[in-house]
């Protein structure tokens, strides 16, 4: 059993390879043409737009994945694949062509396989129909409507800078903009004053502490213009973690605003709370192209959408919306490579 997935030794080709790239993890499976799984390897996220990853981080997870999925098969056996790669749109295609390739002649394959984005791999993951919808929350969030393997209609998954709002990096770049605002007088009081440093500074997050006007970490939603000052310590400290890491890392803190809302912090469920209603909202954007359908596929992806609340009020949208509930994607890999024995089918 490798990674969750039983591989079936001595296997006969030939072989297909599916690969999901995403900001946080990078997975190859390689299966047979009736589904088998002969091959499975993991390797870091890379994200271009997103996580922020560069064109060799994003060719190292893509090749150290797909590398250790082959290690004991024949690469001349592999008939095709596809790989799915998140930020792989237009405007990072070449890059992640360039990449995938890379990764591909190094597992020594021949030929080339095809590129797309994650988002058409999301929904093959979780369901069979060949139309429907997916909404999508990880480190990259948005909606899209499906149909053949190919994206009809796509709402958001824009990149930190100007969309994936709803995600775990939103979400966590708006708990850092709440702490610094509760701590300088322009916010509310709120528990992610107190754990938010903590996970982003660990044990230095201690003494920058410790002079914290425990109103201001407390979860009532109070102003904190007239609690005492955090002072210059704590706040650049922040600033300076947040602007060292990858964009992506700070998606690492949502945990904690999800963790806030169940106990009631009300600047954490207003968060939760405008995360849900973007996703909803990029589904509402797509919904259109659904239009005339009897048939489609429900689906969610990505860590926010498993559990918690942010997947809750998704899934709850969702099902008002379409009257079924929504299923969860499975393996993304795994997906990839169904995409490619269909590929292999036309």
């Amino acid at each position: 059993m490798f990674y969750g997935h039983y591989v079936r030794s001595n296997p006969i080709g030939p072989y297909v390879v599916g690969v999901d790239a995403g900001g946080t993890r990078t997975r190859a499976a390689i299966i047979t043409l009736d589904g088998t799984v002969v091959g499975y390897g993991a390797g870091p996220g890379a994200n271009p737009n997103s996580g922020g990853g560069t064109s060799d981080e994003l060719t190292h997870a893509l090749t150290t994945a797909l590398t250790a999925a082959i290690e004991d098969l024949d690469p001349a056996l592999v008939a095709g694949g596809v790989f799915g790669i998140a930020g792989a749109g237009s405007a990072n295609r070449p890059r992640a062509v360039a990449s995938a390739g890379a990764a591909w002649q190094a597992a020594g394959i021949a030929g080339e396989p095809e590129v797309i984005t994650d988002i058409p791999v999301a929904f093959a993951a979780g369901s069979t129909e060949p139309v429907g919808i997916v909404v999508f929350a990880g480190t990259g969030a948005g909606a899209a409507v499906i149909n053949a393997g190919e994206i009809e209609r796509r709402a958001d998954a824009n990149g930190y800078l100007i969309g994936d709002e709803g995600s775990a990096v939103w979400i966590g770049r708006e708990a850092v903009r709440a702490v610094m605002r509760a701590c300088d007088g322009r916010g509310r009081a709120t528990i992610l004053a107190d754990t938010v440093p903590r996970a982003l500074l660990g044990e230095a997050a201690t003494p920058l502490l410790a002079g914290l006007t425990p109103g201001i970490a407390a979860p009532s939603g109070t102003p904190t213009a007239s609690l005492a000052w955090c002072g210059t310590d704590l706040a650049q400290a922040i600033i300076k973690k947040v602007y060292a890491g990858q964009p992506a890392a700070i998606g690492g803190v949502a945990p904690l605003v999800s963790a806030a809302a169940e106990a009631g912090d009300p600047v954490a469920l207003e968060i939760i709370e405008g995360a849900v209603r973007h996703l909803l909202e990029d589904a509402d954007a797509v919904r259109p192209a659904l239009d005339g359908r009897e048939a489609f596929g429900v689906v969610v992806a990505g860590s926010l959408l498993e559990s918690g609340p942010v997947a809750d009020g998704v899934r709850a949208g969702l099902y008002v919306r379409f009257g079924v509930e929504p299923v969860s994607a499975g393996d993304g890999a795994l997906g990839a490579a169904r995409l490619a024995v269909h590929r292999l089918e036309r």
